[in-house]
Order: C-alpha cells, then structure tokens, then sequence
C-alpha cells in the first residue's frame, strides 16, 4: 500500500496538470509531459503575440524524445540592441517510474542555461531560418514522430506569429544550420545529439510502448501550427 499511494498522487497531479497551457518553461520534469503539446505549438507566444511587444522565438530540436530534447527560448526587448537565449536539454518520457524518480535529478531532469546574445547572433539565427525555409507556410498534415529526430520553430515579430517544422522528408535535418547559430548562446554543458536513423518499431496507436520504458507519441501540424 505505501507504493501504490504515491502512485496514485502522481496520477492525480497528472490529471489537474493535463488542462495547463504552457508558460514557456520545460525545466520541471513531472508538469512537463503534460505542458509538452502547449509548448510546441507555443501558445504562451501566441498570446502574447502582438503590435509593439517583444519579439520572441523558439526553437525545438527533438532528438527522440526518450533520450535528448533541446529548447531555445530567445526574447529581443525591443528598446534594446541584445535579446536573452534560455536554453534547455533534457530527456523526455512519460513512464510511472519516469515521474517518481525525476523530480530534480537524473537523466530527465534539466540542464539550462540564460545568456544575452547579440543582435549580430539573433540576426544569424534569422538567416538560419530564412535559409531553411521558414518563410514558407506550414505543411499541413505533417508528422512528428517523437522517436524521430526533427526541429520545430516559431516567431512572433510585430503581432504575426509563424510557424514551421523539418523532418527527414521535407529536410536533411543533419545539415540544418540552427545548431550552429544557437550555439553560442547554450552554455548548459550537454553533448548536442547527433542525429542518426533509429529503430522504429511498430506505429498503431498515438500513444505506445515501443519497448520497455520507453515513451511514443505524434504531432501533426496544420495551419500554422500543430492540429491538437
């Protein structure tokens, strides 16, 4: 009984935490899984998205999620000539034993780091995307595997938020210059995963235990963002 009770808080907490939007934080490991949709499709950014306010960009580098994902948060004050990089590495997974034991150490937690960058640094991760096809509208019905490996990006510049995602079929996500241009600004001190082709077993549900502990999900981008 002293097992399953502890259990059984966890599953409660789940469920309040399942109804919250993301404030734009991933560094606590047991709210996160159930913030992660919120965040990537970026409500937080969209909601405070308008004429006059800071511009802001993320970028999420998903290096399947049970073993490394990576975030950049970078916020440009519009009287100032710097922007502010937070920057956070962590593994995901959503397993029982997962949410008992990564409360503030071990493989889930998170490593971040906060630093200003300079215009010159935020003007190169502009090119970066720009260079990539950012400004392209957002594919409509495209996958995000979370055992895959792919990069997801947002800004909100003046009150117009847009959105784009790279996955193997639409990109060489090994190629892509964001790792290069964030770098500067990620002091958290993770190994940066490289991207390599993953064993990928079976797909039926949306949700799936590809192996022991291990965690599956997808997201599908519609206009302008992900379909949720």
């Amino acid at each position: 009984m002293n097992f399953i009770a502890p259990i059984i808080r966890v599953v409660c907490l789940a469920a309040i935490v399942a109804a919250c939007t993301a404030d734009g934080g991933t560094n606590n490991p047991v709210f996160r899984p159930f913030q992660w949709f919120s965040y990537v499709n970026g409500d937080d950014i969209r909601a405070n998205c308008a004429p006059g306010r800071n511009a802001r960009y993320r970028m999420i580098y998903n290096a399947i999620y049970d073993e490394q994902v990576r975030t950049y948060d970078i916020t440009q004050i519009t009287t100032s000539d710097s922007a502010t990089q937070t920057t956070r590495a962590f593994r995901g997974g959503i397993s029982v034993n997962w949410l008992l034991g990564a409360v503030s150490s071990g493989p889930a937690a998170t490593h971040d780091s906060k630093v200003v960058i300079s215009i010159k640094d935020l003007v190169a991760v502009e090119q970066a995307l720009i260079k990539s096809g950012f400004e392209k509208p957002a594919i409509k019905g495209q996958i995000l595997h979370s055992d895959e490996f792919y990069w997801v990006a947002m800004v909100c510049r003046d009150g117009n938020f847009k959105y784009y995602a790279w996955t193997d079929d639409n990109a060489d996500i090994a190629k892509l210059p964001f790792r290069e241009v964030l770098s500067k600004g990620d002091k958290t001190g993770v190994s940066f995963q490289e991207p390599y082709v993953p064993v990928v077993f079976g797909r039926s549900s949306r949700y799936y235990n590809g192996g022991r502990d291990s965690t599956y999900f997808t997201l599908q981008v519609g206009d302008n963002g992900l379909d949720l």
